[in-house]
């Protein structure tokens, strides 16, 4: 194979400084999960404090993940670094640097399964593709099992040895630990390697793959004290059970499809079906990993966008190669037509990421959070704004201090809240609250802040365990949690 494209260390540079600037500019929360479940965790184990939702009493979450997250941010804490607006950037940009990985995976693939032109294609797309530069900072299973994943699938199409092999395995393994329901694609690359590999490189494979799940059984041995019991709970309460679907709703079997075509104006529905179609050499691994992440997530009841992520990159490469294919068929020559029409492709994902983004704005509870980090006075909070999830958490907030909601105080009746509490978050509209004024404002929400000074008492509540109707009045946990 002819050496890597001279560009490729460019196009990696822009697609860096894209997912940085977003990610540095902007402040999008676009699923609680993304803080509450992982963010939130890992703060709780590097500081000792933090919400805890229904999940992690329950056991349906590997440490895995927030275990990373944590030994990041106490390695910040003993540095001396342990302020939100510091290890949020540093979170975010690894997060950016991470997300290089499919930048340089889609190139890998399309060289590898078709011709370097469709490689190169496959990376540009990629690079300033909307999706993956907003979510490129993420630290979520979706977003982390989709990098793992397409690595697998881009050493599976190189050259084969056996340091690509072992680390094959892991990959798609990793993937697989990451989000249970990525297996489907991850068996697609393990029955792929035992066709087209020597039998010596796929008992590598497989044993770097056994490597990684006894990893994850050991994690959930030390933290749970039941080995993979995070994914046994994961499938009886969400399947078994149907929580997901019975909570959260159940969406159309055609949920995805819409939202492809709807995030692609169209192209990844066309790629997908060129690529079923294209005459001659078919790019089947990318037809049946797509098909391997939409058929089983459209057969789950709850449906929601965030979860099939990977499938993203793997319809840059058909886009790429019926853009490619396309410049032939016309009889133009290929680099003029390929930059014409991936301008035109960026063009439109640059609309994507601006109305994604809300223009690239920064989301008014985690202003208002951060803003309170800050204040000196600040001893515990009245959120007046919204639903729990409506705002950051202590991930955010970065301060030991209660924080209550209106449901706290339905059992009480408090006469004078600024007898309680330091300062309230609400919405502009809100009217007059005795006591309290306003000393800022984000767009939607506002902070008021005690003008008596200290409050004179506190309320002695656990503001930190996040209730969650329909599953603890109805179960009780089936494990005691480590942490």
């Amino acid at each position: 194979m002819s050496k890597p494209w001279r560009g490729l260390p460019w196009v990696l540079a822009i697609a860096l400084v894209l997912r940085l600037g977003v990610a540095l500019v902007s402040e999008q929360i676009y699923h609680p999960d993304e803080v509450f479940q992982y963010l939130e965790q890992g703060h709780r184990l590097a500081f000792g404090y933090g919400a805890v939702p229904w999940e992690y009493r329950f056991g349906l979450r590997s440490w895995i993940l927030p275990g990373l997250i944590g030994g990041v941010l106490s390695l910040c804490g003993y540095l001396g670094l342990d302020q939100p607006q510091f290890y949020m950037a540093l979170l975010e940009s690894l997060g950016c640097l991470l997300s290089l990985s499919l930048v340089y995976g889609t190139y890998r693939i399309g060289r590898g399964l078709v011709s370097e032109e469709v490689g190169r294609l496959a990376c540009v797309l990629t690079a300033g593709w909307h999706e993956l530069i907003i979510m490129a900072q993420k630290l979520t299973p979706e977003v982390l099992g989709a990098y793992l994943l397409v690595g697998a699938a881009a050493l599976l199409v190189g050259q084969p040895r056996a340091k690509t092999a072992l680390l094959t395995g892991i990959c798609g393994t990793g993937a697989m630990v990451l989000r249970l329901q990525y297996a489907p694609a991850v068996a697609i690359v393990a029955v792929a390697t035992s066709f087209f590999w020597p039998r010596r490189l796929v008992v590598m494979a497989a044993g770097g793959g056994v490597a990684m799940l006894l990893s994850a059984g050991l994690v959930d041995g030390f933290t749970w004290g039941v080995s993979f019991v995070s994914f046994y709970h994961n499938y009886l309460y969400n399947k078994v059970y149907g929580l997901s679907s019975s909570i959260w709703g159940a969406q159309s079997p055609w949920f995805y499809l819409q939202h492809l075509a709807q995030q692609s104006g169209g192209l990844f529905l066309v790629a997908i079906i060129y690529g079923v179609l294209r005459p001659g050499r078919k790019p089947w691994l990318m037809v049946a990993l797509v098909v391997s992440l939409l058929l089983p997530h459209s057969l789950i009841a709850h449906k929601e966008y965030r979860f099939i992520f990977a499938i993203v990159p793997f319809c840059l490469v058909l886009s790429a190669i019926a853009l490619s294919d396309l410049g032939r068929w016309l009889g133009q020559r290929s680099w003029p037509w390929g930059i014409t029409a991936t301008a035109l492709v960026l063009a439109g994902s640059t609309w994507g990421l601006m109305v994604n983004t809300h223009y690239l704005s920064r989301q008014d509870g985690v202003q208002a959070l951060l803003f309170l980090h800050d204040q000196p006075a600040l001893v515990s909070v009245l959120n007046l704004y919204g639903h729990w999830y409506d705002t950051g958490g202590y991930y955010h907030l970065h301060r030991n201090v209660p924080v209550f909601l209106p449901e706290h105080l339905a059992t009480i009746e408090l006469i004078d809240l600024a007898n309680y509490f330091s300062h309230i978050l609400c919405s502009v509209d809100q009217g007059p609250i005795d006591g309290f004024e306003t000393i800022a404002q984000f767009d939607s929400i506002e902070v008021r802040q005690n003008s008596l000074g200290t409050p004179p008492s506190m309320l002695d509540m656990d503001t930190h365990t996040i209730f969650q109707w329909g599953v603890e009045d109805v179960f009780q946990p089936r494990i005691t949690p480590r942490f």
